[in-house]
């Protein structure tokens, strides 16, 4: 999967690469599900299969699945996990 023009091989890289039009993107083609099932993160795939289709708080559930706070922009969210490498 990419991100920010960046190949993605794990959570990590997910983080770093940050982006929520992409990942919104990523999520509504089916394409963050089948990452997480081949980068062996099956619990979150299934959180993702289960969010309800036309969901009001999709961003907040993502967030949530990702352990990623709400409150954080994009550029907040990268520089943060930048800094905890």
């Amino acid at each position: 999967m990419l991100m920010n023009g960046e190949i993605l091989t794990g959570l990590s890289d997910l983080k770093r690469c940050f982006s929520i039009d992409e990942l919104l993107y990523s999520y509504g083609n089916g394409e963050l599900e089948i990452f997480l099932e081949k980068i062996g993160e099956h619990q979150k795939a299934a959180q993702i299969r289960e969010i309800p289709e036309n969901n009001a708080l999709l961003l907040v559930r993502l967030y949530d699945i990702f352990d990623l706070p709400y409150e954080d922009s994009e550029e907040k969210i990268r520089r943060n996990f930048a800094s905890e490498q």
